[in-house]
């Protein structure tokens, strides 16, 4: 009996599949077109192929653009703040950051507000890229009160700010905050070495410390192919 061959697509899935092994975050695949023509397949077969890289959150699509590797990610369970380093470190990730900027500024009267200081004071701000395993996932900008200018002087590329506050005494309890889906702009594709247009999650938060103090507000901007939400959700009232 001769043992039945796999569908094309599932093959052709399985050779990009090694492919990516080696790709980096933003690595275009090859068109459909050019998939066609490689393994003598349908436009059809092509795209199933592509779909179902899709499906696993291993390639995402830019809309007249083409296909592209995701790369490594991070998990956010809702309801649960966990730090971006936390977030790779269960993942098994290596978790390094590329500083942008770190320096006092004059927030904006929001961010003023939103960390309860008068409106024209300076405040601590620190811009980073933020990569697992090499690879950029987010762009990350957190701005501080003046209490924790100490962060400037430490290790900002190997350590993460939430880290750096707790060994102060310094520690998040609640976080509040917001999170949108926009696309890429020239920045945070120059950034985040990803094409234009390409969806971004976008998180925000304010952070309040044991005290119930305000100690941080944060923007995080995903590469949108590698930010999974996973959800537990209840009804009010419970089983009935």
């Amino acid at each position: 009996m001769v043992p039945a061959r796999s569908p094309r697509y599932l093959e052709i899935a399985a050779e990009l599949r090694r492919r990516l092994d080696s790709a980096g975050a933003g690595d275009p695949l090859p068109s459909e077109a050019e998939l066609s023509e490689m393994h003598g397949v349908s436009r059809m077969t092509a795209r199933q192929a592509v779909k179902s890289l899709e499906a696993e959150g291993l390639v995402y699509r830019v809309p007249g653009s083409g296909t592209y590797a995701s790369g490594a990610g991070a998990d956010q369970t809702v309801g649960v703040w966990r730090s971006f380093t936390e977030e790779m470190d269960e993942r098994g990730v290596e978790v390094t950051s590329k500083v942008l900027f770190s320096g006092w500024v004059e927030p904006t009267p929001d961010i003023a507000a939103e960390l309860g200081i008068a409106p024209g004071s300076r405040a601590v701000r620190v811009a980073r890229i933020r990569l697992g395993d090499g690879l950029p996932v987010a762009l990350d900008t957190v701005t501080l009160p003046p209490r924790c200018a100490f962060v400037l002087g430490c290790d900002l590329a190997t350590n993460s700010v939430r880290r750096i506050l707790e060994d102060r005494d310094i520690v998040f309890t609640e976080a509040r905050g917001t999170i949108v889906a926009t696309t890429a702009d020239a920045n945070d594709a120059e950034k985040l070495g990803i094409p234009m247009e390409s969806p971004l999650l976008v998180e925000r938060l304010r952070v309040e410390d044991q005290y119930g103090e305000r100690v941080m507000t944060r923007e995080t901007r995903y590469v949108g192919s590698k930010y999974v939400c996973d959800v537990h959700l209840c009804r009010e009232g419970g089983r009935s």
